[in-house]
């Protein structure tokens, strides 16, 4: 388990996608920064149903990927399906999923205040948000320069937009539903 998340007490399912998001996270800090308003949109799968289905793929994975999937059901491998600059709300509504998708996951730099931290100006902040199609999600959000803060739900107006897009229910959705 990383050791951002060792406190969240995640479901192996919540673990897998918090993994995944967590990883897509490295990757693109460990690039270098792209300006304000980029947009990264990657469709999760099931390692383990998307090479049972297509095994020539195991080709193409790095080595690590395949020892981490093996022998784990929940394990999760990333596909990108689209980057570009511009406003979220407006890729996530237009957004075309491939089949058999597990869930999504988008991420962008945007110019905006995260709520409740200090400070003036609107700051580039980094948000990311993985969702699956049996309603688990987690999110993660930064300032440029600072500590990733990560959670189940910390954006949530992005959770909901994301699981919009995939056709689920977001926490919120279903917490109002269960209030009703």
């Amino acid at each position: 388990m990383h050791s951002e998340t060792r406190d969240l007490n995640l479901s192996e399912t919540e673990g897998a996608l918090a993994a995944a998001v967590l990883e897509l996270v490295r990757h693109t800090r460990e690039q270098d920064s792209p300006g304000p308003e980029h947009i990264a949109r990657f469709a999760l799968f099931s390692t383990e149903a998307l090479l049972e289905e297509r095994p020539e793929l195991s080709r193409l994975l790095p080595q690590e990927t395949l020892d981490l999937a093996s022998g784990d059901p929940h394990h999760l491998t990333s596909i990108e399906t689209g980057t570009q600059h511009g406003d979220v709300a407006d890729e996530l509504e237009h957004a075309l999923w491939p089949e058999g998708c597990a869930g999504g996951y988008i991420q962008a730099r945007i110019r905006g205040a995260i709520d409740g931290a200090p400070g003036a100006g609107p700051a580039p902040v980094f948000v990311a948000a993985g969702a699956l199609n049996t309603g688990e999600t987690f999110s993660a959000v930064a300032r440029e320069g600072e500590d990733l803060r990560v959670g189940r739900d910390l954006i949530p107006e992005l959770v909901a937009a994301l699981c919009a897009s995939l056709g689920i229910d977001s926490p919120n959705a279903r917490a109002a539903a269960q209030t009703e």
